[in-house]
């Protein structure tokens, strides 16, 4: 009755199952496949995979009909859903940071310190820009308007502490503002009209998005953190942060006063926050995952993955259900009654990010530059 019961819940997760997290970067030996993978579900099937075997340390993008990725090499690529390539781009330097889509624009930029726009339909490169100092950033968007005036603006912050926007189009520079002389490690958090910064020594900055001034900062210690995965959150009304020490901060986002901290120091230092923006979601190197209370820090419940020697993870829901890559290569599930299901077993190598093309299909992409393209029968 117990393992009917787990079938017919998993057939049910698999049907829902659309995927939105993001990924990492591979090519060359395509492989049609049509074979099972060993799972508690026959009915996930590989459709092609293409095998990189090439450093790929940042997101995978999809838009409605490409999967664009990049090489820490400098590679950039672009293919269809059937796996068959567009076009290839190649740009001077490591890419270390996840780039951004903006209609025909893919935009990327290298650690040494350059800012590139390609055609997304073709591969040209079409601006370059040398910002003279490293880019520790990763890559954001934003809309400025000015009258009757709109740009569309791309954040960057860099090893000396500057906070740079460039028109997304001309390249011309919007404003910059140096902040802070500590590399700038996080993505730039866009909420409203202002933009929220992590250093290195994980203090946080918030700063006005027209001009890029500063509106308040909250330090936390001389500590260094150079960890990019650790991103700040926001919903809406309160800025959440890990701090060296292993604490979970909630930082008021108009004031810059803390609101509330909790003890995380066990835990992996990355968080993911729920879609609803009520849980915080965070886990230990042993797959214990413990759900804390946007509102107050309080914890809500945890789960226990049982795994063994995590370094990170990654998640993406889909209307109740939570799905959670993790580093040991493995893939799971849970629905809002926090019962888990283990959809892919461990393969050892990390995976990076999850794509869904639709209901039926989705990318999945480890670190060692190997997609795969998944469909659910």
């Amino acid at each position: 009755m117990r393992m009917k019961l787990c079938i017919e819940i998993l057939i049910s997760l698999i049907f829902l199952f659309n995927i939105n997290i993001s990924a990492y970067n591979p090519i060359n030996n395509f492989k049609s496949i049509d074979s099972s993978i060993i799972t508690q579900d026959s009915s996930i099937k590989k459709v092609w995979e293409i095998d990189n075997n090439s450093l790929s340390s940042t997101k995978m993008l999809v838009s409605a009909n490409w999967i664009y990725y990049t090489l820490d090499s400098g590679l950039v690529y672009c293919y269809d859903f059937a796996g068959n390539i567009k076009w290839t781009a190649e740009v001077m330097g490591m890419i270390t940071g996840n780039s951004v889509l903006y209609k025909d624009l893919f935009l990327v930029s290298t650690l040494s310190g350059d800012l590139y726009s390609i055609n997304s339909n073709n591969g040209e490169i079409l601006q370059v820009v040398g910002i003279g100092e490293d880019i520790t950033s990763d890559l954001s968007l934003i809309e400025i308007t000015t009258g009757n005036t709109k740009n569309i603006g791309v954040i960057l912050g860099t090893s000396e502490g500057n906070i740079f926007c460039y028109d997304a189009f001309t390249f011309e520079m919007l404003w910059k503002n140096n902040i802070t002389d500590s590399p700038i490690i996080s993505k730039p958090l866009v909420e409203d009209d202002k933009i929220i910064l992590l250093n290195s020594k994980s203090s946080l900055y918030c700063i006005n998005s027209k001009s890029g001034s500063l509106i308040w900062k909250y330090e936390f210690s001389d500590k260094q953190n150079l960890e990019q995965k650790n991103y700040s959150l926001c919903d809406g009304k309160n800025v959440f942060s890990l701090s060296p020490e292993g604490k979970l901060f909630a930082i008021d986002l108009l004031l810059g006063k803390k609101t509330w901290s909790v003890n995380t120091k066990d835990l992996l230092n990355l968080f993911y926050m729920a879609s609803d923006k009520s849980k915080l979601l965070l886990l230990n190197n042993d797959g214990l995952m413990t759900i804390f209370s946007t509102k107050n820090g309080k914890e809500l419940t945890k789960i226990n993955f049982e795994k063994s020697s995590l370094s990170s993870f990654y998640i993406t829901e889909n209307q109740e259900n939570t799905i959670v890559g993790f580093s040991d290569g493995s893939l799971s599930t849970f629905n809002a009654e926090f019962m888990t299901i283990q959809l892919i077993s461990p393969t050892q190598i990390p995976l990076t990010s999850i794509n869904v093309i639709n209901k039926d299909e989705f990318i999945i992409k480890d670190n060692s530059g190997n997609i795969t393209f998944y469909k659910i029968n």
